[in-house]
């Protein structure tokens, strides 16, 4: 029997992880463990003290901040053959544990990494290009997404909202790189990438399904939008250094200087997403690569 862990990072979202908890008691199968990774600077006792009947809950509270390092932290803290990761704000569908066990017990054992569908009312920002499944990302930098499809197969990258892994080779390969900062942009791209150079394969698949409710606050979205620019051309640029792109980088500096433009023209941000753009680019060229 394949035993799971599954680990939910939060930041400043105490009360609407209580309500993931609470649809997690709806699976089809309850032999499995939860670790929440709170980076919360308060305390909040219902989700200290939350309980199941059959799940094993375990609750962590760390003080730095950062996507990857709590998944990381998760991961440490778990002794689930398989590492499901799903975001703080989603309803689980209830079949999502038992449909990553069935994928794991059935595949290839090359296949370290499963990435699930990721439904999102009013917004098609997990359906980027139709020709795909999974995540896959352009030689400029740019990533490319379809995580609503029906259909399944092999992909570079799965989304950090819902995938599992091996934990074995989670560990293996070190986890998350924690300089994929801010909003930890292409962290999910970066694991892939390493799960890839390292021997392994991702697939995509629908049977592991969520609703990503995008919650406004708290979590990745902290920051000001002006300032996310800087988190996203750090860790593109990052990104480049890190997987052999050299050559593509300045390519990669017009994408991300389009990007800006282009949302300052939609009022998405201010006139300072520019500065934090080059700002971010140049950190990005001077950070020491990570492994």
């Amino acid at each position: 029997m394949i035993s799971i862990s599954l680990i939910i990072p939060t930041y400043l979202r105490q009360n609407i992880v209580l309500n993931t908890l609470k649809e997690l008691g709806n699976q089809s199968v309850q032999q499995f463990e939860v670790t929440v990774v709170d980076q919360s600077p308060t305390y909040n006792s219902n989700l200290i003290q939350y309980k199941y009947d059959e799940i094993e809950y375990k609750y962590i509270q760390i003080e730095e901040i950062g996507l990857p390092n709590a998944r990381n932290v998760g991961a440490k803290n778990s002794k689930g053959d398989i590492l499901i990761f799903i975001d703080d704000d989603c309803i689980p569908d209830n079949n999502l544990v038992q449909s990553y066990i069935s994928l794991f017990s059935s595949a290839d054992p090359d296949t370290w990494c499963f990435g699930g569908k990721v439904n999102e009312k009013n917004s098609d920002i997990f359906m980027e290009d139709a020709s795909i499944v999974g995540g896959w990302i352009t030689w400029y930098g740019k990533t490319l997404k379809n995580f609503v499809s029906d259909e399944s197969g092999d992909c570079e990258w799965a989304c950090c909202g819902n995938f599992a892994v091996k934990r074995f080779k989670f560990l293996d390969i070190g986890g998350f790189d924690k300089n994929f900062i801010g909003n930890a942009m292409l962290e999910d791209g970066d694991f892939g990438y390493t799960i890839r150079e390292n021997g392994g394969k991702i697939w995509y698949s629908p049977m592991p399904a969520i609703e990503h409710l995008r919650i406004p606050t708290g979590g990745t979205r902290s920051d000001s939008a002006s300032k996310g620019m800087y988190f996203r051309a750090h860790n593109t640029v990052y990104f480049m250094r890190k997987h052999g792109m050299i050559k593509n980088m300045i390519p990669g500096l017009f994408y991300l200087n389009g990007v800006a433009l282009k949302d300052l023209l939609r009022k998405k941000h201010g006139i300072t997403a520019i500065f934090w753009c080059w700002y971010g680019f140049l950190k990005g060229l001077t950070i020491t690569l990570s492994r």
